[in-house]
């Protein structure tokens, strides 16, 4: 899987420096970005993947404790684009915010 991320700046996603390809079923077994909290609702049951069945996974977020430091404030579209060795399978947008509690 390869993540490219975008910030939302002058009314549009621009290209942000944050790209890295990844497997996923490794990532999932040592639980990056908590991962492993997708089998607590839906059907997902882990890595291998089922051939010919839709997952399907709710409610789940990140966990921000596992995410890199010092990633701005700001709006996040990040484009994962799933690959098997050269063929593109799938591309999906997932958008987030990073936000930090104003300390007074």
């Amino acid at each position: 899987m390869v993540l490219q991320t975008y910030k939302f700046a002058s009314n549009e996603y621009r290209l942000f420096p944050i790209r890295f390809q990844v497997n996923f079923c490794e990532a999932f077994n040592k639980n990056a970005i908590g991962l492993q909290g997708v089998k607590r609702c839906g059907n997902f049951t882990g890595c291998p993947l089922s051939k010919n069945k839709a997952m399907i996974v709710c409610n789940w977020s990140p966990d921000a404790s596992r995410f890199p430091p010092y990633i701005p404030n700001g709006r996040y579209m990040i484009e994962a684009q799933g690959l098997f060795r050269t063929t593109e399978l799938y591309v999906a947008r997932l958008y987030a915010t990073v936000y930090r509690p104003i300390v007074v």
